[in-house]
């Protein structure tokens, strides 16, 4: 469980930078352009991989609750409009115009829909963190920054949607092979 969670101090610390608008700045001012890209990069990448491995390696069970039958059906919902959001963060349109941050917005369905379907120790340690950072995160960036552009046209969200569909099917079909749980079948 360590692994894990020092994964997700590094992982998710580099990106809470943003919330403190200062700090980025500072930083880069400090190591210069490049140097605070790789290390951020770096720091993302290492923390990235503890996590992978830190679920790999969480011993099973420990369960905290069962969670009901319900949210799985919940998360059924939420994973996809969380993929599309996902997506839309790189199709500019509307739905990145009303969300604002549709990446942050897409975490916080997909975190939200994953913490409620799962009630093991593991599982709610990794849920819950990125949960509550995309949370503050999005709550923070939504108070101090203002919408993109309203694009014309809806080709960016129709990207958004089709792609966001395609990727929760797949994800769905691969589930069990990726994660060792099967959510289909």
């Amino acid at each position: 469980m360590l692994v894990l969670i020092l994964g997700l101090v590094l992982f998710l610390g580099v990106h809470f930078i943003r919330v403190v608008p200062p700090l980025r700045p500072a930083l880069q001012s400090a190591l210069g352009e490049t140097p605070y890209k790789l290390a951020y990069t770096a720091a993302s990448l290492i923390g990235f991989g503890l996590i992978i491995y830190g679920m790999m390696i969480a011993q099973p069970g420990g369960t905290l609750w069962a969670p009901p039958a319900w949210t799985r059906h919940l998360a059924f919902t939420l994973v996809p409009l969380g993929l599309i959001l996902l997506v839309s963060a790189y199709a500019p349109g509307h739905i990145r115009h009303w969300v604002r941050h549709p990446m942050l917005a897409g975490v916080i369905l997909w975190s939200g829909a994953h913490l409620l379907a799962n009630g093991e120790v593991a599982a709610t340690i990794l849920f819950g963190s990125f949960f509550v950072w995309s949370t503050v995160t999005f709550i923070s960036s939504w108070l101090r920054e203002t919408p993109p552009p309203v694009v014309k046209g809806w080709g960016g969200d129709l990207t958004a949607i089709v792609l966001g569909v395609l990727a929760a099917l797949v994800i769905m079909n691969l589930h069990m092979y990726l994660f060792g749980v099967a959510i289909i079948g």
